[in-house]
């Protein structure tokens, strides 16, 4: 197990219904935070770090390609993911720019279509093995990559709140 020394995200520590209910509530947890915020969730620390709202929308990319992701880890023997270029998109999707109202559907969306993908996955299709560049390119198997989707989840919600003087 590895525990992000940041958020305290402790990875295996879920088991599986566990996980498939965080992940699913993660969406809702995250939506709740950009209501009535206005626009305390747009300001930016420093040009280094940024928003809630960025935070919000850079969650639901990570759920939303972290589930085509596992499409493809089910299908494909081992394979490997290209980069999902979290900083370009901030940018070219226009992250701080987005209505929060309508980011936080998207969130609960890609939340719920992510933690349906992985209630319906057989003992087998857990285990299937992939081959993850991130931190490093390192086989890992997809119960991994779940939790590992969690993280970020977890790790950028604790972001959002500490933005937004909730923590």
């Amino acid at each position: 197990m590895r525990t992000c020394l940041e958020c305290g995200f402790t990875y295996g520590a879920a088991s599986r219904p566990a996980l498939i209910a965080a992940l699913g509530s993660l969406g809702p947890e995250i939506a709740q935070r950009l209501h009535g915020e206005g626009n305390l969730l747009r300001a930016q620390r420093s040009a280094e770090e940024w928003s809630a709202l960025e935070y919000a929308c850079h969650v639901r990319d990570v759920l939303l390609i972290q589930r085509d992701r596992l499409v493809v880890a089910l299908v494909e023997e081992t394979p490997s993911f290209t980069p999902m270029y979290r900083d370009h998109r901030v940018a070219f999707d226009g992250y701080n720019d987005q209505d929060p109202e309508v980011v936080g559907d998207h969130v609960i969306m890609a939340s719920a279509l992510f933690a349906n993908l992985c209630a319906r996955l057989s003992d087998e299709q857990w285990r299937r093995q992939l081959s993850y560049n991130f931190p490093s390119p390192s086989r890992r198997d997809v119960e991994w990559m779940a939790h590992h989707t969690l993280q970020e989840g977890v790790h950028h919600r604790r972001d959002i709140d500490r933005l937004l003087g909730r923590s």
